[in-house]
């Protein structure tokens, strides 16, 4: 008899593994008319149904600074008590009124997140019904090379799963005029 458990093995060598995000899009909790996901929109870690959002919303481009954006998903707790964790955060150069205006609109509101990663795949963090919990920060930097920026960071726990690839078949309303050319590397 097999074990409960699967194999589980590196990915093979010779493949592209790049890390890091090129792009995130985000909506807010007040966006979704119904709740997504749901377990039933997540086929074998894969989403494969598009956010449940009232008519025209069109997701907010984060355009962050290189090599700045993460997202993770980690499973922690006791057992018979774990749960996974949904997580992203990124960084912005600056600290303006127009980028100041921008982060108040996330005052007590919560969000969704599809993270871009660099080749090409899309994940979900947070959902409409357990949205990450958004937190921002601006700093000065002391010094004429620190970094005067805006910090962004998006947590929720609580979940039955790792954040889900959404499927290449689920399009997304986006600010088309907001995206920054950002070819995606392909993998072979």
């Amino acid at each position: 008899m097999a074990s409960k458990f699967s194999n589980l093995q590196r990915q093979a060598r010779g493949k592209i593994n790049l890390g890091g995000m090129a792009r995130m899009v985000l909506l807010a909790e007040s966006d979704f008319v119904a709740g997504w996901p749901i377990d039933a929109d997540i086929v074998d870690g894969e989403c494969t149904v598009a956010p449940r959002l009232a008519e025209g919303v069109i997701a907010a481009e984060l355009t962050f600074d290189h090599h700045s954006g993460r997202a993770k998903s980690t499973k922690k707790g006791a057992i018979g008590y774990q749960n996974v964790e949904h997580e992203v955060d990124c960084k912005f150069a600056g600290c303006s009124k127009e980028q100041l205006a921008a982060v108040l609109k996330f005052l007590n509101e919560g969000g969704v997140s599809i993270a871009f990663y660099k080749d090409g795949t899309r994940r979900v963090y947070g959902a409409s019904w357990n949205p990450l919990v958004i937190e921002d920060s601006d700093d000065s930097g002391a010094k004429a090379d620190d970094q005067k920026s805006i910090t962004f960071k998006g947590k929720a726990d609580g979940f039955g799963w790792h954040a889900p690839f959404l499927a290449e078949s689920v399009t997304l309303a986006t600010d088309t005029a907001a995206v920054k050319p950002m070819p995606f590397a392909i993998a072979p």
